[in-house]
């Protein structure tokens, strides 16, 4: 698979204008070319132009009228969005005001301008180009890296030869080679080993001067001949070659030890033999299907085609297996298989999970997909399978998504569609049997101020808030278990809506206190059934701290959960405690009298963070995320390191969040001066507060 190159160049701009004047759409070409533009332009001027348009060939900009022929600016950004067309449009707007700049970007323009203003029309062209520019070069370079990171994880894994990911001196993975040629049972035993474990002593002036040498240049690639030495202290001839490389996103050393002899044509029988199909219904895999989605990803962003990803699910799969045992299920699977296989053929078709399979078909538009889903959900239906000398009643839920032209992950694209699935499986009192299509416009109307609200006050007025828990890991002391309360905002389809997402508009309607209200209570009570001390991190919102009878009402509630207050920590972020800066001062020295701590979250993004140390008496700092995300670079840090000596200055606890990888644990492991870990690489949120067994 050819990607285009990495600079994504305009030469000459692909303009499609919908206008409702052929002497003023040519006034606009020629006025975009005279300013410099090379442009190649075509005129809409009603709804069947425009379709045969977007249909016939490939724009970068699309100007569009208020109206134009039998058509509106509304009708064409339909059009747009059910054909998968990611085109920036500009509207030119006769009644030019704040009020026509928010309803046309609303509905999906990426600028609006007057209509007779052809010097901010040249400036909005531009900066909209611009931007494509760097979207299309983002895009190309995000799937031209997935690809090439799959091919090296898959030979990796294949080598023969010994390979292992080094990090400020430390191993952060290895494969099986590798490990066995050390004397590891697994790769987990190698995380955090230094490389000089690995070889003789009599060669460690020589593999120090190496790395010395690399810390100086990294990009250069060098040998070592020496003694390696396994778990039991044998030694052995190796060869190392050291070289720059990433893992998991992170900047370091790949290792590698030659192992002689390698016969390619038998390694690449070997890749060959991979299974990809399923063994019960003889389907390709998942991971083959991911292969074939990145495809349609690439054939999206370089050609333009719109394709659909079909997620069936079969219904109440588990009364099934109850009523006909495992056989009994894998003859249904069977018998679904082969009917999907007759309808849709086997190049694209796969089964990803238990009783789920796959579908990507390119389509013209997003009504020819909902129809496809349609026609499998009733095909199925009247399947009738005979199974065990019954006739079988099945049915299946299909989830919709698409792979457009502005598509950057596969994975996400699959996602959707179970999303969809999911949502369609609580159709018809849970019974499912019907077809979810994804919409972005659900997307944009499922955030509304006005739903979010409805949805808070009914969620206050019902207890339907649902709490998370996310392990702060102490690095001293593993019998600390502290623990960040996050509260969440049940959705009845998809995935529950985060503070982030509903708290804003709760603010707006003077909602927050009761929700941090809600919070304190329930998670206190969660963690009062536990024998063992469980340290809480409590979130408040800025209008809790200006609560003057906030704190009384806290000492109430941690007396009624038997909670003591050196147990609890407060934590607002660093914008709520500049913006409230004498209630948050008032609130902290009140609650340290009841024992509690006060930590401020995404510490360090404002430019002089420590003056809020002269106001607030605070006990615990959380970095703010992009620290973490800066580890791969020496500056970064040297940056971090910095900024957690001046916090522990006044014996404050430090955290460093948004843990992600094997790279950053290392580095922050070996940094020196942090106090807690946290982060989806350590443990996602959970939702129930439990401490954990191997602690």
């Amino acid at each position: 698979m050819s990607h285009r190159p990495m600079s994504y160049a305009l030469d000459n701009l692909r303009l499609l204008i919908a206008h409702d004047s052929q002497d003023e759409a040519e006034q606009l070409m020629n006025s975009l070319r005279n300013a410099g533009r090379a442009t190649r332009a075509q005129l809409a001027l009603g709804e069947d132009d425009l379709l045969r348009a977007l249909k016939g060939g490939a724009w970068e900009l699309m100007l569009c009228r208020p109206t134009f022929g039998d058509s509106s600016f509304e009708n064409a950004m339909s059009h747009l969005n059910r054909l998968g067309k990611a085109i920036p449009v500009i509207l030119l707007e006769d009644n030019f005001s704040a009020d026509t700049i928010k309803v046309g970007m609303s509905l999906g323009a990426r600028g609006v301008v007057p209509n007779d203003d052809r010097e901010l029309l040249s400036l909005m062209v531009d900066r909209v180009i611009e931007n494509l520019r760097l979207r299309k070069e983002l895009q190309h370079s995000e799937i031209a890296l997935h690809d090439a990171e799959k091919r090296l994880s898959l030979l990796m894994d294949q080598s023969r030869d010994a390979i292992a990911y080094v990090l400020d001196g430390m191993h952060i993975h290895a494969n099986d080679n590798y490990v066995e040629m050390f004397g590891y049972e697994s790769a987990d035993d190698l995380a955090g080993v230094p490389i000089m474990d690995m070889v003789s002593a009599s060669d460690h002036a020589k593999l120090k001067q190496l790395l010395r040498s690399r810390a100086q240049d990294e990009s250069q690639t060098q040998e070592l001949e020496c003694k390696g030495v396994n778990t039991e202290g044998g030694e052995f001839d190796a060869t190392f070659t050291f070289s720059a490389s990433t893992y998991d996103g992170e900047a370091c050393t790949q290792i590698v030890i030659r192992t002689t002899g390698v016969n390619e044509s038998e390694m690449e029988e070997r890749l060959q033999e991979m299974s990809q199909k399923d063994q019960v219904t003889g389907l390709f895999s998942r991971s083959w299907f991911m292969n074939r989605l990145d495809e349609s990803v690439a054939l999206a962003a370089n050609e333009g085609r719109l394709a659909t990803v079909l997620y069936l699910r079969l219904d109440d799969f588990e009364h099934h297996q109850s009523e006909l045992g495992i056989d009994g299920a894998d003859g249904i699977l069977k018998s679904v298989a082969e009917w999907l296989r007759a309808e849709v053929g086997e190049a694209r078709l796969a089964k990803v999970d238990g009783e789920d399979f796959a579908i990507l078909q390119p389509v013209d538009d997003t009504e020819e997909a909902a129809e496809m889903a349609e026609n499998l959900r009733a095909g199925i239906e009247s399947l009738m399978p005979e199974v065990a000398a019954k006739t079988v009643h099945v049915t299946a839920s299909v989830g919709v998504s698409f792979v457009r032209e502005d598509a950057r992950s596969s994975q996400g694209i699959l996602t959707t569609a179970l999303k969809c699935c999911n949502q369609a499986q609580r159709e018809n009192g849970g019974k499912g049997s019907s077809v979810k299509v994804h919409d972005p416009m659900d997307d944009v109307a499922a955030g509304s101020s006005e739903a979010v609200t409805m949805q808070v006050r009914q969620a206050l007025e019902q207890a339907k808030f649902s709490l998370r828990y996310q392990p702060l890991v102490c690095l001293e002391d593993q019998s600390d278990h502290t623990f960040e309360v996050f509260v969440n905002l049940p959705q009845k389809q998809g995935d529950d809506m985060e503070a982030t997402e509903f708290m804003p508009v709760a603010a707006e309607q003077g909602l927050v206190g009761k929700i941090d209200r809600w919070v304190v209570l329930n998670a206190m009570r969660a963690a009062s059934v536990f024998s063992e001390p469980v340290n809480l991190v409590l979130n408040l919102n800025g209008a809790s701290l200006a609560d003057a009878t906030l704190v009384d009402w806290l000492a109430k509630a941690m007396r009624a959960a038997k909670m003591d207050g050196s147990r609890v920590t407060f934590q607002f972020s660093e914008a709520d405690a500049a913006t409230y800066l004498k209630q948050a001062g008032a609130f902290a020295e009140k609650v340290k009298a009841l024992g509690c701590g006060i930590s401020i979250s995404r510490f360090g993004g404002g430019l002089d963070p420590f003056k809020l140390f002269q106001h607030i008496p605070v006990t615990m700092v959380k970095f703010e995320g992009s620290f973490t995300q800066e580890l791969s670079k020496a500056e970064g840090r040297e940056r971090l390191t910095a900024i957690i000596q001046k916090v522990r200055e006044g014996n404050r606890k430090t955290v460093v969040g948004f843990v992600e990888s094997a790279a950053q644990m290392q580095a922050l492991w070996t940094l020196g001066g942090v106090d807690y870990l946290q982060g989806y690489y350590l443990q996602p949120p959970m939702d129930v507060l439990e401490i954990p067994e191997s602690a």
